[in-house]
């Protein structure tokens, strides 16, 4: 795990060191029938005008990323912090590069220039002109009317730049005021944020969806579950992340596909992940974004932007995937959605190819909640569920940050990874219930499947033991089942986690109570019967039912 201090940039060397020793329709095309997913890739790129840590060659990147991207024909994004907006050569770049169908936005984190533009003070280190610890980089740093004024003064500049207003902001960490001033006063059509991280540049995010939503206007890590509540502009997850080894950390470095990671590298990674994004079950939106900031220098970059271009391309040919602009991919969420959509992915092979046992993963969100039924082996449980209220305000909306090294999560009934600990790994195990009351751990056979209609996402699990099990994710609750087993089994589902690390409070008949920041939720158990284990609660089936998880939140 990266150290609160230990940034993405600093860790580069170290991953470019192991990896050496271990040796989307084109322009203009019509969008997908309105019953068909949203596949979409940005291809986004952000442009910083100071990096003070290291000499560095910041428009070379530029130059070799614009090139690819015009070799291929694909639009793209590309967004500017406030100092590429105002100084260096970036700008006159994009403007006579940059074909008709690409799109300029801004990178929304803060600098001396925005800062002195602003009439605010700067608080980062006096010789530095940005500075990428939290309390200086990022909107929560400053107060509620600073936040206002430095996005009025944002998108000032860039509309008297360019001649054109702003419609795609993106950081590594926007918050709901910032989000909701841009969208109600500047009526931008896109917003992207950083995705689930683990202690990387200082934060840690963790229990936000995975691809795409309407943010809540007290909370922009969490969908809106009633509309008036919510902020009119989508929100996207940034980086593209492996979604089967993230979750527990076993990978030494940012595990996403970026081009300067060993995971954006593997070839089979790239391939798996672009199939899973255009074909593979997703419910209503399947979405990744591409790209490198210009800070990490062309020669970390140069080995694997070029394969994920051509792979993009193969991609794209002959399938519903979608490449096009960030604010392109916001108008279509707004023309199709008029509600966070259920969403999908789904990996059902390793996908590094290679890896002892092979892990898959499916992961299903809602505006309700999102959950992660996850396979290690023949082994498989529930490894993640968080739910969304919006009553629950995320940390630092309206006061601000002081320090670097903070922590934004969202409301967990199961939190696999922060609930674990060395001897316990926390998740929902299944069993079958025999009439005698004999339990047998259930464990996979032979492949799973997972499809999808209107109703629903449905993985189906071959029992070794005989007999199927089934996950029916619904909008509202999960459905779990067990078909063709022995009469009057039953199931069971039993919560672990390790002593003293989970949120829960109490267990009443059909309803789990958790409290998290002081915010009380629950999560209801119909079909069953729901009583303390002695590392957790167990639920059991009634015979011959279907255990269903309750997990939206009363208003």
């Amino acid at each position: 795990m990266l150290t609160p201090t230990k940034s993405r940039r600093e860790a580069i060397a170290t991953v470019l060191k192991a990896a050496i020793a271990s040796h989307l329709l084109p322009p203009g095309m019509a969008a997908p029938p309105s019953n068909a997913a949203l596949r979409a890739v940005n291809i986004m790129n952000f442009i910083r005008a100071e990096e003070p840590r290291e000499k560095m060659d910041l428009i070379e990147p530029v130059r070799e990323q614009m090139a690819l991207i015009r070799a291929h024909r694909f639009p793209a994004t590309w967004l500017l912090q406030y100092d590429a907006l105002v100084e260096g050569p970036f700008v006159e770049f994009l403007r006579s590069q940059a074909p008709p169908e690409h799109e300029m936005g801004v990178w929304f984190e803060m600098n001396r220039r925005i800062c002195d533009d602003a009439g605010i003070a700067w608080r980062g280190r006096p010789d530095w002109e940005w500075d990428y610890h939290v309390p200086v980089a990022y909107p929560i740093g400053y107060t509620p009317d600073e936040r206002r004024r430095l996005a009025d003064t944002a998108m000032a500049t860039f509309q008297r730049v360019f001649g054109r207003p702003a419609k795609s902001v993106a950081s590594w960490n926007l918050d709901a005021i910032t989000c909701a001033h841009l969208a109600d006063h500047h009526h931008v059509d896109a917003f992207a944020n950083c995705r689930d991280q683990l202690a990387t540049d200082g934060f840690t995010i963790w229990g936000s969806p995975i691809a795409a939503y309407y943010p809540s206007r007290r909370n922009a890590w969490s969908p809106a579950v009633d509309a008036k509540n919510q902020i009119p502009t989508p929100m996207f997850r940034l980086l593209g992340q492996d979604p089967v080894y993230y979750y527990d950390k076993t990978l030494s470095y940012p595990d996403t596909m970026e081009p300067v990671w060993a995971t954006g590298q593997s070839e089979t990674f790239v391939r798996r992940f672009f199939e899973m994004i255009a074909k593979s079950p997703t419910q209503r939106v399947a979405y990744a974004q591409l790209g490198q900031e210009n800070s990490f220098g062309w020669a970390a970059m140069r080995k694997a932007y070029p394969m994920q271009m051509e792979r993009l391309e193969g991609a794209r040919r002959g399938t519903d995937l979608i490449v096009e602009t960030m604010g392109e991919t916001g108008r279509r969420f707004q023309r199709a959605f008029r509600l966070t959509p259920p969403q999908a992915q789904v990996m059902l092979e390793n996908p590094f190819g290679d890896r002892q046992p092979p892990q898959r993963t499916v992961w299903y969100q809602s505006r309700y909640y999102r959950a992660n039924l996850h396979f290690r082996g023949g082994e498989f449980y529930l490894r993640d569920l968080h739910v969304y209220a919006d009553g629950y305000p995320q940390p630092y909306l309206t006061e601000t940050v002081r320090q670097h090294g903070i922590e934004q999560r969202l409301l967990a009934a199961m939190d696999g990874y922060h609930w674990s600990d060395g001897a316990v790994r926390a998740g929902g195990r299944f069993e079958r219930v025999d009439a005698d009351g004999r339990a047998t751990p259930l464990a996979a056979s032979g492949p799973v499947s997972a499809t999808e209609s209107a109703a629903g996402l449905r993985t189906t699990v071959p029992l070794a033991t005989g007999g199927r099990f089934v996950v029916t994710f619904r909008e509202r609750e999960i459905e779990l089942a067990l078909i063709d087993v022995q009469p009057k089994s039953r199931l069971s589902l039993e919560f672990v986690w390790a002593a003293g690390r989970s949120a829960f409070e109490s267990v009443s008949a059909n309803r789990l109570s958790y409290r998290f920041r002081d915010f009380a939720y629950s999560i209801g158990v119909a079909n069953g019967v729901v009583s303390a284990s002695r590392d957790g609660v167990r639920m059991v089936a009634k015979a011959g039912a279907a255990l269903r998880l309750e997990a939206a939140q009363s208003a």
